[in-house]
């Protein structure tokens, strides 16, 4: 773990220009259909915008064109043929499972209903984190309240659309605003290469799916009315394998209306949305079927219009378009054949249509573009995935550790940190007044590298030191490690990448793994602290065991041992409390996300901590941090303590004057509280000895915690009363 150290009286040149990329995200798509639809179009730019941020890789539950466009991308797919039933859906959960399990993935996006139904349950058990893109009002009422509890995150096109997942933290992205659209000599140009004649009278443009609920049979009618009498319709769009007979009858509703020669249906025409300059006015009539669809999620139909300049005939029922064509069209009830022609009337009249050009231009004036949208998405990606920023270099950073009396230990820790360090970074190494020739080792690295600078600590205790450190950084952004620990390779990229989010958290909680080698430290480090690797993947059984043991990562439970703030942040939080001894690191989180701050969780900030391999001194140690955790008064601190305390002060009673059963049941309730760390051992190498200490250092982590809290909460009272 630890860098070679340069030769003394050496500079070396600082480290790369920019700060280094964290690695990419390793990204599984499923996706429910293989047509090209809205949704499938939106993941195809996904994709592409996504670049180097994601290695992905998609399943298809159907095969169709999405495949071919996938692989022309470069994309691998892999098509699982995938029925509409329980049973279908059922079946491929299982297979799921297994083919999660050998995979790679680091995260699954389930693009659609049917997709988050067909992976979610499977990911939940293999541990793999899923993120559902919600596109539309589908299956609201019975899969959506259930696939929301089942999914990491939720991304979905409005907040409407977001209402039925039951997430009051859905992320809401739109579909991006699109690419420029040609002018009308253009768009007519392009249209007539296929077959579609315009400008020979007012023409109105649908564009999607043949299927009964996008509204193309209320245009049809429309045009039986004669207010619309000099009307045109362009109906674009590929027939759906759900309802192949559509087309067939539209035409035939034609027909009998006697409008089949002022109808037109192209099939389906590339990049016909960049195009719609051509046309006088454009469409979205979706309505409910009576059954489970209908209704727009968010129509990127509606936002071509208004960027070619069209004004948009919208469906009332369809939140967004709704809102769209309020200020850029008309709005008409569904199905409502005789609203559609009036809304043409007066769409005939060229300065209406101007007006709503310039609607539709302010409506796009904020809209986000293909980027923002993209990395908007990723970003979620990523923090479920528990790695923010991957795929992202980061801001300029101070680095900070607190030394005192770590004579021998410097350049461990130092090397180590100096190796990732970018040209603009700084290192901060505090000495809080040691008394061995700590300062010396450390006035030794300054001397070698001109991003090193010493400063002088209060020597009061590291809430202390750590406020100094802070109050002297050169950057917006600070990272902390402890003297003990041997930071990993990726540890500075990724504490910093974070912070290069579209919309960056205030506080990344890295994480730790922790020495071993002798029975103790091996019991420890099985029994004792949660693993980083479980954290990647945590299975049903490791998510319990966090709840119940508290041996877990989560972003909201901070360790200094390897950790990042923005400075505002540490501002606002009131900095590290200098009243605590111990537990501040976790109490300063706390009042980190108290002033509105927020966190992430960053698997790729790894250090390893040196533990102790003393029982005594093991036991001084959570004391330590049960006192100072009862003096702080944090909850997230106490709780456990007190609950822990609870059981080993009532289960020696419960075994001994309880019966049968209540024996039973406490010997059951220390197997299971044991189970982890059993659970652990058939992936952990560790020297003989080891089991036999694992319920040994349990119990005194667990008593002196307690007792170290019950002490601190006295403590806490006793001078509440004095003040």
């Amino acid at each position: 773990m630890t860098s070679p150290v340069p030769a003394p009286g050496s500079v070396p040149a600082p480290g790369s220009a920019a700060p280094r990329r964290l690695a990419p995200l390793r990204l599984l798509v499923v996706s429910a259909a293989g047509v090209l639809g809205g949704s499938e179009t939106w993941l195809l730019d996904l994709l592409h915008q996504a670049g180097a941020r994601v290695h992905p890789e998609v399943w298809l539950l159907e095969d169709g064109p999405l495949r071919a466009e996938l692989e022309r991308a470069g994309v691998p797919v892999t098509v699982l043929p995938t029925g509409p039933r329980v049973r279908d859906l059922a079946l491929r959960n299982l297979d799921l499972a297994g083919r999660l399990r050998r995979s790679d993935a680091e995260v699954v996006l389930a693009n659609g209903v049917k997709a988050a139904a067909a992976v979610a349950p499977a990911a939940r058990v293999v541990g793999v984190p899923v993120v559902w893109a919600k596109h539309d009002f589908s299956w609201d009422r019975e899969l959506a309240p259930r696939l929301g509890r089942l999914v990491d995150a939720v991304v979905a096109t409005s907040s409407a659309v977001a209402a039925a997942t039951g997430r009051d933290d859905a992320v809401l992205v739109p579909p991006p605003r699109p690419a420029a659209a040609t002018d009308r000599a253009e768009a007519a140009a392009y249209w007539a290469e296929h077959g579609v004649v315009t400008g020979v009278g007012p023409t109105l443009a649908v564009l999607g799916r043949l299927v009964g609920y996008k509204g193309v049979d209320t245009a049809i009618e429309a045009l039986a009315d004669e207010a619309a009498l000099p009307w045109r319709l362009v109906v674009v769009g590929p027939e759906a394998p759900t309802e192949p007979e559509e087309r067939a009858r539209l035409e035939a509703l034609a027909s009998r209306l006697g409008v089949r020669d002022r109808v037109v249906l192209t099939g389906a025409v590339p990049e016909a949305g960049r195009h719609l300059a051509a046309f006088d006015a454009v469409a979205v009539l979706t309505r409910s079927d009576g059954a489970r669809f209908g209704r727009e999620g968010y129509s990127l139909v509606a936002l071509e219009a208004l960027e070619a300049g069209v004004p948009l005939v919208g469906a009332a029922g369809n939140p967004e378009v709704e809102r769209m064509a309020l200020v850029a069209g008309r709005v008409v009830p569904p199905a409502d054949p005789a609203a559609v022609a009036r809304a043409l009337l007066e769409l005939r009249d060229p300065e209406v249509r101007e007006r709503c050009r310039r609607a539709g231009t302010g409506v796009l004036a904020g809209h986000p573009d293909a980027d923002q949208c993209a990395a908007r998405v990723v970003q979620v990606l990523a923090h479920a995935a528990r790695r923010p920023g991957a795929g992202l270099a980061g801001p300029p950073m101070t680095v900070l550790t607190c030394f005192r009396n770590e004579e021998g230990h410097v350049d461990e820790v130092v090397s180590a940190v100096v190796a990732q360090l970018g040209a603009d970074d700084e290192y901060l190494l505090l000495d809080d007044r040691s008394t061995d020739k700590t300062g010396v080792e450390l006035a030794d690295w300054a001397a070698r590298d001109r991003r090193v600078r010493v400063l002088r600590g209060p020597g009061v205790n590291l809430s202390v030191a750590r406020n100094a450190g802070f109050a002297e950084a050169r950057h917006g952004h600070v990272a902390c490690t402890d003297a003990g620990c041997a930071p990993g390779p990726d540890w500075l990229a990724g504490l910093r990448a974070a912070f290069a989010e579209p919309a960056p958290v205030d506080l990344v909680v890295g994480v730790y793994d922790v020495d071993g080698g002798d029975p103790v430290r091996d019991a420890a480090r099985v029994a004792l602290f949660p693993s980083v690797d479980e954290a990647r993947r945590p299975g049903v059984l490791t998510r319990l065991a966090g709840r119940v043991t508290g041996r877990s990562f989560s972003a909201r439970r901070l360790d200094g041992r390897s950790m990042a703030c923005a400075v505002p942040a540490w501002e606002r939080a009131g900095g590290f409390d200098a009243r605590l001894q111990s537990s501040e690191d976790a109490v300063f989180g706390d009042a980190v996300l108290a002033s509105g701050g927020t966190s992430a969780l960053a698997l790729d900030a790894r250090v390893t901590w040196g533990q102790t391999g003393d029982l005594v001194d093991m036991a001084r140690m959570y004391a330590r941090y049960g006192e100072w955790g009862g003096r702080a008064g944090s909850w997230q601190l106490v709780s456990r303590d007190l609950v822990r305390a609870s059981a080993y002060a009532a289960g020696p009673a419960l075994l001994a004057g309880g019966g049968p059963r209540t024996r039973a049941t406490v010997l059951a309730g220390a197997a299971g509280y044991l189970a982890l760390p059993a659970l652990r051992g058939r992936h952990v190498d560790v020297v003989p000895g080891t089991w036999a200490l694992v319920p040994v250092v349990v119990a005194l982590k667990d008593v002196s915690k307690a007792v170290g809290c019950l002490r601190g909460l006295l403590a806490r009272e006793r001078s509440r009363s004095r003040g």
